[in-house]
């Protein structure tokens, strides 16, 4: 079985940027992935009252991640924000597990994982509009379905999408889906188009702007497209680069911009 570069993929909605491809690093093999994340918007729609100026936010954090068994997946993350309307600290802490059903590496017709977050949200950085969380505990069950091709020693396309539902604390249901499309050039360079959406559940339409408390009770959904490109530095890990834009947004961010750098650093102690 070929050896599968870890490689960190954001959620366009950043409701997660915990990995989501049905492709596993090799057995006993972690991988350290800080990130670095900056988005801005200027309008929030059917917002009570509107924006008056652009809402920034900055995201520092990191993941550390590992495959042990050879089918299940643990992933740890944290996150630091600064945001127009609250200033820096702790944002969220997240775990997620993932088992592998199906691997087209080894001769299966697709890969198929099933994956279980739990994610803790800080009630302060909740009152920031660009904070995506429900509640302040947040749970959430996910199927990723992919597939690959490959030629010689390196896979040069890939395309998987990605289903879940989710329920915090407090608050209703939120579901959201996900479409990737990859390419890759002797695991030297990657790139990937894709798109995600998000979809809230709750009864309210309106966004209360000026006493905002979170998303988990707004009936709120998005569109978000994406293009990514990841370079390879030898044994010093992995360089990504993306870049997001908000298509379609009800009771949400609009024409939101995502600027993401993450490096990824694949490393075994055993």
């Amino acid at each position: 079985m070929k050896k599968i570069l870890p490689l960190v993929l954001l959620l366009p909605s950043l409701l997660s940027s915990l990995e989501e491809r049905p492709w596993f690093s090799e057995f006993l093999e972690f991988e350290f992935k800080p990130f670095y994340e900056y988005n801005f918007f200027r309008k929030v729609d059917r917002a009570s009252p509107q924006l008056k100026s652009s809402f920034h936010t900055h995201v520092l954090g990191g993941g550390l991640s590992i495959t042990a068994p050879d089918d299940w997946s643990w992933e740890a993350e944290i996150e630091f924000a600064d945001t127009s309307s609250v200033s820096w600290g702790y944002r969220s802490f997240a775990l997620q597990l993932r088992k592998r059903w199906l691997d087209d590496v080894c001769g299966d017709l697709v890969s198929l994982t099933t994956g279980f977050v739990y994610r803790d949200a800080s009630d302060r950085m909740r009152r920031a509009l660009s904070t995506p969380y429900h509640g302040r505990a947040n749970f959430e069950f996910n199927t990723v379905i992919g597939k690959e091709w490959s030629q010689g020693a390196y896979w040069y396309f890939r395309v998987f999408g990605l289903g879940a539902v989710g329920q915090a604390t407090s608050g209703l249901p939120w579901v959201r889906a996900d479409l990737t499309f990859s390419g890759n050039y002797e695991d030297q360079q990657e790139w990937s188009l894709y798109a995600r959406s998000l979809f809230g559940l709750g009864s309210r339409s309106l966004v209360p702007t000026e006493e905002f408390s979170g998303w988990g009770r707004i009936n709120h959904h998005s569109v978000d497209l994406g293009a990514s490109y990841r370079y390879r530095c030898g044994f010093f890990g992995d360089l990504r680069f993306d870049y997001l834009h908000r298509v379609y947004a009800r009771s949400y961010p609009e024409q939101v911009n995502f600027f993401l750098l993450t490096y990824s650093f694949p490393f075994s102690i055993f």
